[in-house]
């Protein structure tokens, strides 16, 4: 999930900077404080937990006393199952960061805000303010 995060974000930084020009001033934000701090990829993770144990509670019942391709058909629609919920997770904790993201560039007057680990140097630390807006 990290790296699906990481990669959209200097994705969409890559696009808005290029666009915006090259003298632009730029935000960064640690992606790792992030994760630790923003309440919402901690509520997601949690409910992600708690959804995926539901899960297995049920399919353990639903497993008893099967074998064979029965056994097979089941595993494969509850795998089915959990990739909706993590994907669900991933678009939500997208959503916001998204969010999150453009309204601290439009209010610091950012062209663009790029992972503070890819920039060598410079750029306006806005880590704060987009943990602030994630919801």
């Amino acid at each position: 999930m990290k790296k699906i995060i990481a990669g959209l974000l200097v994705a969409a930084s890559m696009l808005t900077f290029g666009c915006s020009g090259r003298n632009a001033e730029f935000g960064v934000v640690d992606m790792k404080q992030v994760e630790t701090e923003a309440p919402v990829v901690k509520n997601t993770k949690e409910d992600v937990t708690k959804q995926m144990s539901d899960l297995k509670a049920q399919m353990d019942k639903d497993m008893e006393g099967k074998n064979g391709e029965e056994a097979a058909k089941i595993a494969e629609d509850y795998g089915a199952k959990a990739k909706l919920i993590q994907s669900e997770a991933q678009n939500k904790l997208k959503a916001s960061l998204d969010t999150a993201l453009n309204q601290v560039a439009k209010e610091k007057n950012l062209g663009a805000i790029m992972i503070k680990e890819a920039v060598p140097q410079g750029g306006t630390d806005v880590t704060k303010e987009v943990i602030a807006k994630m919801q």
